[in-house]
């Protein structure tokens, strides 16, 4: 049965989508009436510029504003505010406002007016809402230069059909590239998998388990389908982990995004490049640490 705490902040919530819908929809008008000036060149110029802009503003509010990380790493989930650990995370006395704050006195209009207006009887309300604005934000101006980029198709050049030499050495010959590909750069025993696998199981990484041939197959990038993050963060520190023993690529991120090995536990599509150095650098020892610490301290005994 839900209490008066999470009923308020699911009431808080509510406002706060608003609000969110209300900058999200703004930011996107304004760069669409933008594109209609700018010519092709312009337009990526613009928007790469869009695109640092944003990120150094993300990277300020994240840095500057503790209670916000948890709402980071969780805001792809509804009700992110009482489902995050945002309400542990505040001060008793921010806590005390925002369970006495009047949500029926809100209006929208006063918001649209100062985006700060309600700061001081929510604590942190205008910065969530920048927080999340400015990364679905950025989502578009990424995809608008994802689209920009693929536009520009270079054009072929069609040659006239030359004869064909019969001398041996104006053959060019395709030669098929022996070994193995390894681009996590790992050399696991079978008995260092069946480590990972027991570490792996035993700390629920994914949401299921994992057998050796499993795990050759992921480190090898050659799975037959993809695994399931059951918790990004205790995923990237297993990873990091790793990667700090030796044991992998210090690029792991990128070759775990490039093959699409692995799926967000949210939304279920393969983690990127971003999801994991997010997950990365938020670490802090996440729930289940323990259990890789002690996996990875036996891997190094070999």
């Amino acid at each position: 049965m839900e209490d008066y705490r999470e009923i308020q902040f699911r009431n808080i919530q509510r406002i706060i989508d608003t609000c969110i819908h209300h900058d999200h929809k703004q930011a996107v008008d304004v760069l669409r009436l933008k594109g209609e000036y700018l010519n092709k060149t312009q337009w990526k110029d613009y928007l790469r510029q869009e695109i640092f802009r944003v990120a150094e503003t993300l990277v300020r509010l994240r840095q500057e504003c503790h209670p916000l990380h948890s709402i980071y790493m969780e805001m792809g989930i509804h009700d992110f505010l009482w489902e995050s650990s945002f309400f542990e995370n505040l001060k008793s006395s921010e806590r005390k406002l925002y369970l006495e704050f009047d949500c029926s006195k809100f209006e929208i209009e006063e918001y649209s007016k100062c985006a700060t207006t309600y700061d001081e009887m929510l604590p942190y309300f205008s910065n969530i809402i920048r927080l999340v604005s400015l990364s679905k934000y950025m989502d578009d101006l990424q995809a608008a230069e994802k689209c920009a980029m693929q536009s520009e198709e270079i054009p072929v050049k069609k040659e006239e059909p030359q004869e064909v030499e019969t001398n041996k050495e104006a053959l060019t010959v395709m030669k098929k590239v022996v070994g193995k590909s390894n681009p996590l750069k790992t050399n696991f025993s079978t008995s260092q998998l069946k480590v990972l696998a027991d570490c792996v199981n035993e700390a629920r990484i994914f949401t299921t388990s994992v057998t050796v041939p499993i795990l050759r197959n992921f480190f090898a990038c050659k799975l037959d389908g993809a695994l399931k993050s059951n918790n990004n963060r205790l995923f990237a520190y297993f990873m990091s982990q790793l990667g700090c023993a030796g044991f992998i690529t210090y690029e792991w991120q990128a070759v775990i995004a490039g093959n699409s090995l692995v799926l967000g536990k949210l939304k279920g599509e393969p983690l990127k490049r971003t999801d994991l150095s997010t997950a990365n650098d938020k670490l802090h020892e996440p729930k289940g640490f323990e259990i890789i610490d002690k996996y990875i301290k036996q891997l190094k005994k070999g």
